[in-house]
């Protein structure tokens, strides 16, 4: 009777602890969802939410049908009536974040015990990507979710001999896969995972293969309906991701359906044996903070589920309820999952979709298992400690877990995730993201009648601005899917805006038409427009563009003003490429870490008063520490500067610190004449040197004594 109350008491202390930690749990919610600010994908959402409640189904204005998310998105579109969509789509994944917790510590509750649940939810409580899923207006809270609800059900399906849960659990994968196409890798772990364990569950498990005949010959007709119903799954995801046109492919035409099926198949799987290779890209699954700390008892764990099988009496129902005491099928069950889903996900999805955030739908898997593996850590404790002091604890392969667990309290294991999980927690925290807000409200604050916009980001521009002109992402590789061909012209997938950068390859590949040079079409444009460029950071410095186009831009378009995050730019009056390759060479390498190659000098003989544009190609020989600024003097014959110009190369746009080595950077130098200058020859001369010292990149065989190099001569005339 003292061990009941003791029990009952323990677990009123877990239950209390459990309301502290959710409260801790919603509050890191809540504090993303009004700090962090909204980033690219979540416009999508935003803009497939508007599209359902004006048209009822979200076909986005380039004719698109978004499937990405569909469940969410209606779930967002009845949220948007009660206001503002941007708020209230966040807390519609705020909502599944929290009953994920919930329904995290009941299946740990019902599986294992009172504290490995706690341990697992605090886990799931502070999990930065957990945080950060439910506070975006995007649907991957929603589908783990469905997933941990997916599972739950159809282990009760199988341990039951009630068919109720297993079309529930139907009903569940369906709308996991209506929220996320790579649901899909659930089904081999599905059908693995129970298959296996209603067959270990038979009296004689020897004659388990006997007995499966036997029940598939008693109820074939119920078996057939369940096989049909996962094909059914399974074909309407295909068949929804089709429809989204994935990487820009054409419409599906009718009476096309199977061979649009084979073509998502084609896009979405690729077999390698790469291991290493898959298992970087999805690594950080497993290895950032808390999962971390829960892998290595989640290793400790799986083993367990065989030996509880080999050596103990499996769980039988009894009443219609399963016994708790070994968690041994539950162990093996989540083992099966989470094994069968990785290598799911290593050896069989395309590399473009090997992403740990689509392993995100598994994290309380994880974490559940980690949980069980402190409570044999526990027990295992409780032993030596007996038998140290002599005192061995009574041998039983089938103890309660608030037993294992005594040693290894669970609040204080609790404690300790939220400690070591501090640190990564408020790392999310503190990075608010690029401000797409500020970047565009300063736009609209300059926009002058006749201006166009020009944005790497199409959704993003539409919320803030209503409009965007002209679609800019030059460089293949991850960005293939979003183009489509409209009327033989490649525009975005969100808004329909011409695709004005396309490389050369690319735009034949889905026109097949003839080859249009990106960057004659980007200088019409800006010739022809006033445009407001506005782009990403990461997207200018890193990745939409090869360097060569990218200087291109940078050489048409002046510097405006600057979010977190985000460059504004505007084209100048009268934008003029730049030469790829320098009119006049030279050899001239400053500090062992940047050598000029060449110049070119534009006009090649100016006048008094008129502005002299100087190219420089520079070439990077290892990376450099500092941001350095190049000075330009224009000197008489005899010695004495008549003019000079200082720069820093591509300003913040694109500074030396990030030039990377061995590749050629073009940029250019403004050097305006005095408008008394004579005419005649002048020496150009150029170095390199730290605005914040002066100090001077020191040349190589310099022969100035002052760290500087003459390029050559520059005649003025009358």
């Amino acid at each position: 009777m003292s061990v009941n109350v003791s029990q009952q008491q323990s677990n009123r202390i877990i239950y209390l602890a459990l309301l502290g930690v959710l409260a801790v749990g919603l509050w890191l919610r809540l504090r993303f969802i009004h700090t962090v600010r909204l980033y690219p994908d979540e416009f999508v959402t935003l803009l497939a939410v508007e599209m359902i409640g004006q048209k009822g189904l979200p076909l986005l204005p380039s004719g698109l049908f978004y499937e990405h998310g569909l469940l969410f998105s209606y779930l967002g579109s009845l949220a948007a009536w009660l206001g503002p969509a941007r708020v209230l789509l966040r807390y519609v994944s705020l909502v599944c974040g929290m009953l994920t917790l919930a329904l995290t510590f009941y299946v740990g509750r019902r599986w294992f015990s009172p504290a490995v649940a706690l341990i697992a939810t605090t886990g799931l409580v502070v999990a930065p990507t957990a945080i950060q899923w439910s506070g975006r207006a995007r649907m991957y809270a929603l589908l783990q979710l469905l997933a941990l609800l997916t599972l739950w059900l159809a282990y009760k399906g199988v341990v039951s001999p009630k068919t109720r849960w297993r079309w529930a659990a139907f009903l569940a994968y369906l709308g996991a896969n209506l929220t996320q196409f790579l649901a899909v890798a659930l089904a081999p772990s599905l059908v693995v995972a129970t298959l296996l364990i209603w067959l270990l569950r038979q009296p004689k498990f020897n004659h388990a293969l006997l007995r499966l005949r036997s029940a598939f010959l008693d109820r074939r007709r119920e078996i057939w309906l369940e096989i049909i119903a996962l094909i059914g799954i399974l074909a309407v995801a295909f068949l929804l991701k089709r429809f989204g046109q994935p990487r820009g492919v054409e419409a599906l035409e009718p009476g096309n359906t199977l061979a649009g099926l084979a073509q998502v198949f084609i896009i979405y799987s690729d077999f390698s044996l790469d291991l290493p290779g898959g298992w970087q890209a999805i690594a950080p699954f497993y290895l950032t903070v808390p999962a971390l700390i829960f892998l290595p008892f989640a290793i400790i764990a799986m083993p367990g589920g065989f030996k509880a099988l080999r050596f103990c009496q499996i769980e039988r129902p009894i009443n219609g309820k399963i016994s708790q005491q070994s968690g041994g099928l539950p162990t093996l069950y989540l083992s099966l999952i989470l094994l069968t889903t990785t290598l799911v996900m290593i050896l069989f999805v395309s590399p473009d979709r090997r992403d740990d955030k689509y392993l995100f739908m598994l994290l309380p898997v994880l974490l559940l298992l980690g949980g069980q593996g402190m409570a044999v850590v526990g027990y295992q404790a409780t032993r030596i400690m007996g038998y140290v002091f002599r005192s061995p604890p009574h041998a039983s392969c089938s103890p309660s877990l608030s037993s294992l667990l005594s040693p290894i309290s669970p609040l204080l294991v609790s404690g300790l995730i939220l400690i070591a999980s501090r640190s990564a927690v408020h790392s999310l925290l503190s990075n608010l993201g690029d401000d797409y807000e500020g970047a565009f409200a300063y736009v609209q604050a300059h926009w002058q009648p006749g201006d166009t916009l020009l944005t790497g980001t199409p959704p993003a521009a539409a919320f803030y601005v209503g409009r965007n002109d002209f679609y800019c992402v030059q460089r293949r590789g991850g960005y293939d899917y979003r183009f489509l061909v409209v009327n033989g012209r490649p525009v975005d997938r969100w808004l329909g805006s011409p695709a004005i950068c396309l490389e050369e390859m690319l735009y034949q590949t889905l026109t097949g038409g003839p080859v249009v040079r990106p960057e004659e079409t980007l200088h019409n444009i800006l010739a022809r427009n006033r445009v407001w460029l506005v782009l990403e950071r990461w997207g200018l410095q890193r990745e939409y563009y090869d360097l060569p186009f990218q200087q291109q831009l940078l050489a048409q378009t002046d510097y405006a003003s600057e979010t977190q995050g985000i460059f504004i730019l505007r084209s100048r009056p009268d934008p003029r490429p730049i030469s790829l390759e320098p009119t006049d060479s030279v050899e001239a390498v400053f500090g062992d870490r940047v050598r000029l190659i060449g110049y070119t000098v534009e006009p090649e003989h100016p006048a008094p008063g008129q502005p002299v544009r100087l190219t420089f190609y520079w070439q990077t020989l290892a990376p450099m520490s500092h941001n350095y600024s190049v000075f330009v003097h224009l000197r008489q014959l005899e010695g004495g500067n008549v003019a000079q110009a200082d720069h820093r190369p591509l300003g913040n746009l694109y500074p030396t610190t990030i030039w990377p080595v061995g590749e050629i950077i073009r940029e250019t130098s403004d050097l305006f004449l005095p408008p008394d200058l004579l005419p005649g020859d002048y020496e150009l001369w150029a170095g390199l040197y730290r605005l914040e010292t002066g100090e001077r990149l020191p040349v190589q065989n310099d022969a100035s004594g002052e760290n500087a190099f003459k390029l050559g001569r520059l005649t003025v005339r009358d």
